[in-house]
């Protein structure tokens, strides 16, 4: 995805617009991540400079030897620093990209000096990472700008297309001998297995490999055969291909096909990405050809992983204050313009200049340096503090612009919705203040968690399980804060907790552990996926539903008034707390969380309650340990320990009292107060 990208660089100093710097020192290595880096820093520079972070295009081939961009020597002498990560994943480089940006930037830091703004730059692929970057919630404050020449920004639509071209082949040439393309492993025929995927494979867009690796499509459709030698049939099934697909250049169809094979199928399967986890599908789209939708094959994606791939992959608008100046090329038909539809629609119009270039001849980020160049200076006046640029001051701006190329922003362009270019899919699950409640896995008895979604569309976990093998305490809890998206809830940080009965050495401060993505089927069932670090490792689980509040469940309308639902802390105890349920038949499910130092009591414990907690409760309290975390889980390991802790509650609407006491222990006086609220749940006062 880069040759667009490599025509601007040559343009900008074929034409002199720019000179390099008098002094540059250039720094590279290896991260920890492994990967490769580059950094230039031209002479003068100092901690609180401008730091550009330049983001390549998709590559087939392990980059480890990053360039800097089209724009480096123009930077350079403009006084940025610039640094560019090759990211230590080939291809699709969503999943790590963010997190290897910010492990460059700490290197950066180290190597040169902490700089006081960022700039995130890069086209195609690139140019959404440059807006993921934007969106990241520590890189952000320091982000008044960030450039994406032809981003994909709707990922998840872009690889609906990619799975349709992939499965509308296998239709159209079905019958057709050595026309088929290769199958992997069930239950995805239509992913490549890993070792089926050619490793010379570099730019798709260019490499004669490709046409090499991709024999079967010529003696389908003969695509890359002279018109003088192909069958009517081959003509007819490339005609039915275009027509379907909607790629009416060959090259480009060729380009998708490859993508849809090679690209798709490393996502799917590659280690290092989804690791064999399905986040793709197709079910609920109409396809216009009536054969087509008849006999293509449905694919439904695993809820925890589209989740997960969908945050790594589709840019939110959640850009802070951020400037963002974006162009497209209309023609493209790899990363079609459909994606300014969508940056338009998520980014709010003071913060974001979109633009598409009208060409004669179609390309994939085929930009004029005079086009490139105007676009960065335009960003650079706007993000500094000068009036918001338009289209038409764009063109005027790239035609006083001496040297080669065209100028062609096109105030009058209009992208039609994706919608309308790619057969949409049935809607993911509505999260929504139902899905409040206590999940787990069935296969898992004596673990779980309690999901409290928010107003504002934010979320709390709470994972109440066990250390893994090794590891000394009997109980762990894990919190997390997350963000209700379509068809599920991204846990980006969690927190560690961890328990021993003796009080030990531990601290009452939690410790950053990973991440959590939870998806839904439906109001009842759903994945867990967990990425946590070294001997916690990562893995999904099934959810199902235990609880629901009251007046919450999946079949109410509405909640009835609820007091105490919510979770519950005294100041005085941090890293204590209570996460209260309140359920039908006037019941109560209280789960209590203690700390090291902050009660006599170190570990977790549950009740369920009958009555109002508006009135004083005695409740004994039951605790489980036995079982390790991971792989190796055993329920039948599990140990329950009743009235392991005395629990005297009142709950009001705001604030509340407890007392704990541990068998052979004094009893230890809580005030609480409310720390969160569910949504939907009406606001009282005590």
């Amino acid at each position: 995805m880069n040759m667009g990208m490599r025509v601007l660089l040559g343009g900008l100093l074929a034409c002199g617009l720019v000179q390099a710097a008098a002094a540059v020192q250039e720094i590279e290595g290896q991260a920890a991540s492994g990967a490769y880096y580059k950094i230039a820093v031209p002479d003068g520079w100092q901690p609180g400079g401008a730091l550009v972070l330049y983001q390549h295009g998709l590559n087939f081939s392990p980059d480890t030897d990053p360039g800097l961009g089209p724009l480096r020597d123009i930077a350079l002498q403009q006084g940025y620093a610039i640094a560019a990560s090759g990211f230590s994943s080939r291809g699709w480089s969503l999943l790590r990209a963010v997190d290897e940006n910010k492990e460059l930037l700490q290197i950066f830091r180290a190597r040169v000096g902490a700089p006081g703004e960022l700039v995130p730059f890069g086209g195609s692929m690139g140019g959404l990472i440059a807006l993921k970057l934007t969106e990241d919630r520590d890189l952000n404050p320091l982000i008044k700008g960030a450039l994406a020449l032809c981003p994909p920004v709707a990922a998840s639509r872009a690889w609906d297309s990619g799975l349709d071209v992939r499965l509308a082949y296998d239709v159209v040439c079905a019958d057709i001998d050595h026309g088929q393309l290769k199958t992997g492993a069930e239950p995805y025929p239509w992913a490549y297995n890993m070792d089926d995927i050619p490793d010379d494979l570099d730019n798709l867009e260019f490499d004669p490999d490709v046409r090499s690796a991709l024999l079967n499509v010529t003696v389908c459709t003969g695509i890359t055969l002279p018109q003088s030698i192909r069958t009517n049939g081959m003509r007819s099934r490339l005609a039915r291909l275009q027509a379907i697909t909607g790629i009416r250049d060959e090259k480009f169809l060729l380009t998708n096909i490859a993508y849809s094979t090679f690209v798709m199928s490393d996502v799917l399967r590659a280690a290092d990405k989804m690791g064999g986890r399905n986040p793709f599908g197709n079910i609920g789209a109409a396809y216009a050809d009536a054969d087509l939708d008849a006999r293509i094959r449905r694919v439904t994606p695993q809820p925890a992983a589209q989740v997960e791939f969908n945050w790594h992959s589709n840019y939110r608008g959640d850009v802070g204050s951020a400037k963002i100046l974006s162009v497209h090329t209309s023609g493209d038909e790899l990363v079609v313009p459909q994606h300014q539809y969508v940056l338009r629609q998520l980014t709010p119009p003071a913060q974001l200049v979109s633009s598409v270039v009208r060409e004669a001849e179609p390309s994939h980020c085929g930009f004029s340096e005079r086009e490139g160049l105007v676009a960065w200076e335009a960003l650079r006046r706007w993000k500094d503090g000068g009036a918001k640029p338009t289209v038409a001051l764009l063109q005027q701006g790239c035609l006083s612009v001496s040297g080669d190329g065209e100028c062609r922003f096109d105030p009058d362009f209009e992208p039609t919705s994706f919608d309308a270019k790619v057969p949409p899919r049935s809607e993911p699950v509505l999260v929504d203040a139902r899905f409040s409640g206590s999940w787990f896995d069935p296969s898992r008895n004596g673990e779980g968690i309690m999901l409290e979604i928010l107003p504002d569309n934010r979320a709390i976990v709470y994972f109440f399980t066990f250390p893994p093998q090794g590891q000394t305490p009997p109980q762990a809890w894990i919190l997390g804060e997350g963000r209700v998206v379509p068809g599920g809830i991204a846990f980006e940080q969690a927190a560690y907790r961890p328990s021993r009965p003796d009080g030990g050495p531990l601290t009452p401060e939690a410790t950053n552990w990973g991440r959590f993505w939870i998806g839904f089927s439906d109001c009842n069932n759903g994945e867990l996926r967990w990425e946590g670090p070294d001997g916690w490792g990562r893995k999904t689980v099934k959810l199902s539903r235990i609880t629901a509040l009251k007046g919450l469940g999946c079949g109410d309308s509405g909640p009835a008034p609820v007091q105490a639902s919510g979770s519950w802390f005294d100041p005085a105890h941090a890293g204590s707390g209570f996460h209260v349920e309140e359920l039908g038949d006037n019941r109560s499910l209280i789960m209590y969380y203690g700390a090291p130092g902050s009660s006599d009591f170190v570990g977790w414990a549950s009740a369920v309650v009958d009555g109002n907690l508006a009135t004083e409760r005695d409740i004994f309290m039951v605790t489980v340990r036995g079982p390790v975390f991971g792989d190796n889980y055993d329920p039948a390991a599990v140990v329950i320990t009743r009235d392991a802790l005395a629990l005297r509650i009142r709950l009001g609407c705001t604030r509340g009292t407890a007392q704990l006491t541990r068998p052979g222990s004094a009893p230890v006086a809580l005030n609480l107060e409310r720390l969160s609220l569910p949504d939907t749940m009406p606001h009282c006062t005590d």
